[in-house]
C-alpha cells in the first residue's frame, strides 16, 4: 500500500527564501530558516557546495512584516540584523555595522559600483529610503521626504538613477501606491560620499486607486519596467528611464506580481533575452519571458506549478544565456530552490525532509463554484486518498485576507487527504490573482463575503456528493482565523467544528494594537471610524459568541505582535462561559505564525485529535 505523507514531513520542513545570484553566475545566495533561526547560505553552482555565511547576528529584515534581508555584489554581502545593516567581506570574513540602529531596516540594494547601499529604514512612524557607503564611514543620506511607507529601492545599471515604491498611511500598497524615480546629482561611481548623491529631481508615477510597483531598470539603464493595475489586472509597462511614457505590454491572461505584504519581492526581472516574470491567474501560475522588442510573451516550460522570489543574472552579452533562480513547488513537490539556464532547471536545495511516496499523495485541482451573488469563486481541492462516498471535509481559509492559494505544495492538505479527508482551500472574493475587481469585493464586506464563500464552497462539495454534511470543519490562520470564527457565529448549524490559528475575534481590540503597516487595512475592509462604529461591532465574532454551537480549537503565540494572543483567550473564555466547547493552546515562544518544530508538531497533533473527537466521532455538539 502507498504510504501517505508522514506528519514529521510537516513540522521538520524549513523555509528557503531570497535567492540571489552573483555577477559571475558562479554562486547562489539564499536564506535558510529552520526552528525560526535564519542563516545566509552561499552555494557554488559548479560544485554544489553550500556554506553558512552568518551565525550571529542572524539576518532578519524588520520593516513591516519583514522580507528583503540581504544584498550581494562582488565580494561584499550586506544584510539586515537587529535594526542595522551589517557588511560582510566574503574574502576576509571581516564584518561590521555600517548604519546606526533603526526601528527596522530592509532591502539593502548595492550600487553598480559596489560602494553604496540604498535601503529602507523605519523610524518614528515613517519608512524612508536612505543611502549609505559600504564602509559605514558617514551617516546615511535620506532620499525620500518622510513618506509613511517605502519599499524596494533599485539602482539603474549606470548608477545615475534610483527608483522605489512609496505609499501613504491610509492605503495598503496593493490599493494605491506610487513609483518614484530619482535622478542623482552624480553617478554612484563618481560620488565621494552619500551626500554627493542627493537627488536633482524626482518624478512620480501616481494615480488615484492605482497600484504602481516593481520598478526595474533595463540592462543599459535607458528604460524602466514596472507593474500597474490601472487596466484592472497587474500588468507590465515599459517606460523611459525616468518612468515617463509608459506602454502596457500584453502578457496574456492573468497578472504579474502579488500584493506587497513584505519587502524585497520583485515581479519582473530584466535579462538579455527579455523580461522574466511570474504570471498568476485564479490559482494557476506560470513562468514567462516577455521579449520587449517583439512584444511577445512566452511561457517557459517547467516541472513546477507555483513560483516565487524570481531573480535573474543576465548573460554577459546577447549571446550568453540568462541565469534564473527562484523558489518553486508543485502539488507533489515541497518548496525547492531552483536555478535555470536556458530550458534546464536544476534543484539546488529543498525545504522538505525525506522522500515522499508519489502514490501516497493526492493530485489537487482548481475548482470553481457560484457563490451567493452568482460570482464564480474558486479554490484548490485536495481529494481524500483511497476513499469513496461523502468524506469529512476541511474548508481552509487563507490569511491576508488579500492573498491567494495556488496549485502548489500544501503538506497539511496532503496529510489530511491521507487520512481520508477532502481539503478545500477557498480563494474567496477579495483575494488576489483574479484582477482588481475581484480583489476589491472584500472592501467594506470583510466578515461577510469571505464567510459566504467558505460556506458555498462546502455546499458545492456536498452537492457533488463529495462532502459529508455532518462533518464539515473550517480552519484558517490570521485573517483566515477571523473568517473561521465569523463562520461559526454566522452559520452555527452548518459547521461541525472550527480551528483558528492566531485569529481575530474582536476588531476594535485588534485595531488598538495593530501593526503600523496594517493600521489602514481594517478601515478599508470594514469601514472608517467613527462613521462605521456599529459595523465594527457587528463584524466582530465576539459580539455574536452566544451563537457558537460547534466546538472550537484556538492556537496562539504569546509573542504575536500582529494579532495579540488576548484575542483567542477572550473568545475561548466567552464560549466556555456560555457552556460551549473551546480548547485553547498558547505558545510562550511563538509570534504570528509558528516556527519551532516542537510547537508545529504539537499544533498538528492537537488539531488532529480535536478533529478525530468532534468530527470523525461526532462527540460534543456534533451535527444531526
Amino acid at each position: 500500500m502507498p504510504e501517505p505523507l508522514q506528519k514529521n514531513r510537516i513540522w521538520l520542513s524549513h523555509n528557503l527564501a531570497e535567492p540571489k545570484l552573483d555577477e559571475t553566475g558562479e554562486h547562489l545566495y539564499y536564506i535558510r530558516s529552520g526552528d525560526g533561526r535564519p542563516s545566509i547560505i552561499r552555494q557554488g553552482l559548479g560544485t554544489g557546495l553550500a556554506e553558512y555565511l552568518t551565525t550571529e547576528p542572524g539576518p532578519r529584515a524588520s520593516v513591516g512584516y519583514g522580507g528583503g534581508a540581504c544584498g550581494v555584489r562582488g565580494a561584499l554581502l550586506v544584510y539586515a540584523a537587529e535594526g542595522r545593516l551589517v557588511a560582510l567581506d566574503l574574502r576576509t570574513g571581516a564584518q561590521k555595522n555600517i548604519t546606526p540602529q533603526y526601528e527596522g531596516v530592509a532591502v539593502p540594494a548595492l550600487s553598480p559600483c559596489g560602494r553604496f547601499v540604498a535601503f529602507v529604514a523605519e523610524q518614528g512612524g515613517h519608512a524612508d529610503v536612505l543611502l549609505v557607503d559600504t564602509q559605514g564611514e558617514q551617516l546615511p543620506l535620506r532620499v525620500t521626504g518622510s513618506p509613511a511607507f517605502a519599499a524596494n529601492p533599485t539602482f539603474s545599471p549606470d548608477g545615475a538613477r534610483l527608483a522605489w515604491m512609496e505609499w501613504e498611511a491610509h492605503h495598503m500598497p496593493w490599493e494605491q501606491c506610487s513609483v518614484r524615480v530619482a535622478r542623482l546629482a552624480t553617478e554612484t561611481q563618481n560620488a565621494p560620499s552619500p551626500a554627493a548623491l542627493v537627488p536633482l529631481d524626482i518624478t512620480s508615477l501616481s494615480r488615484e486607486r492605482v497600484s504602481y510597483a516593481n520598478p526595474q531598470f533595463s540592462l543599459n539603464g535607458s528604460q524602466l519596467a514596472y507593474t500597474s493595475d490601472e487596466s484592472g489586472w497587474r500588468s507590465l509597462y515599459i517606460a523611459d528611464a525616468d518612468g515617463q511614457g509608459g506602454e502596457r505590454l500584453d502578457t496574456g491572461e492573468g497578472e504579474l506580481g502579488a500584493p506587497d505584504w513584505v519587502q524585497g519581492q520583485f515581479a519582473v526581472q530584466w535579462g538579455q533575452r527579455g523580461l522574466y516574470a511570474i504570471r498568476r491567474r485564479r490559482g494557476l501560475q506560470s513562468l514567462v519571458c516577455v521579449s520587449f522588442l517583439e512584444r511577445e510573451c512566452e511561457v517557459l516550460q517547467s516541472g513546477y506549478t507555483a513560483f516565487s522570489q524570481l531573480t535573474v543574472q543576465p548573460g554577459s552579452s546577447a549571446d550568453e544565456p540568462d541565469v534564473l533562480a527562484y523558489t518553486a513547488t508543485s502539488p507533489t513537490t515541497p518548496l525547492t530552490l531552483v536555478t535555470r539556464l536556458g530550458d534546464e532547471e536544476t534543484a539546488r536545495a529543498s525545504g522538505g525532509v525525506g522522500p515522499n511516496d508519489p502514490a501516497g499523495l493526492s493530485r489537487p485541482e482548481v475548482i470553481e463554484w457560484p457563490t451567493v451573488d452568482g460570482t464564480m469563486v474558486y479554490g484548490v481541492l485536495t481529494r481524500a486518498l483511497n476513499a469513496e462516498g461523502p468524506r469529512p471535509t476541511l474548508i481552509m481559509i487563507h490569511g491576508g485576507p488579500t492573498s491567494e492559494r495556488s496549485l502548489a505544495w500544501d503538506p497539511e492538505a496532503q496529510y489530511f487527504a491521507g487520512k481520508e479527508w477532502h481539503c478545500l482551500q477557498v480563494n474567496h472574493r477579495g483575494g488576489s490573482g483574479s484582477g482588481r475587481v475581484y480583489q476589491d469585493m472584500l472592501n467594506g464586506a470583510w466578515g461577510v463575503v469571505d464567510v459566504e464563500d467558505a460556506r458555498s464552497g462546502g455546499e458545492h462539495l456536498i452537492a457533488q456528493g463529495l462532502a459529508d454534511p455532518r462533518r464539515i470543519a473550517i480552519s484558517g490562520g490570521s485573517a483566515g482565523g477571523y473568517t473561521t470564527l465569523m463562520a461559526l457565529v454566522k452559520d452555527p448549524e452548518f459547521w461541525t467544528v472550527g480551528v483558528s490559528l492566531y485569529g481575530i475575534g474582536n476588531l476594535y481590540e485588534l485595531q488598538m494594537g495593530s501593526h503600523r503597516f496594517e493600521q489602514p487595512y481594517n478601515r478599508n475592509l470594514i469601514g472608517p471610524l467613527p462613521e462605521y462604529a456599529e459595523r465594527w461591532i457587528e463584524r466582530s465574532a465576539l459580539t455574536h459568541v452566544e451563537n457558537v454551537r460547534a466546538p472550537v480549537l484556538l492556537f496562539h503565540g504569546k509573542e504575536d505582535e500582529a494579532v495579540p494572543y488576548a484575542q483567542s483567550v477572550e473568545f475561548a473564555e466567552a464560549v466556555r462561559r456560555r457552556g460551549g466547547i473551546a480548547e485553547l493552546v498558547l505558545y510562550d515562544d511563538e509570534g504570528h505564525g509558528f516556527r519551532k518544530p516542537a510547537n508545529r508538531r504539537d499544533q498538528l497533533e492537537k488539531m488532529e485529535a480535536f478533529l478525530e473527537k468532534y468530527v470523525i466521532n461526532l462527540q460534543g455538539r456534533g451535527k444531526s
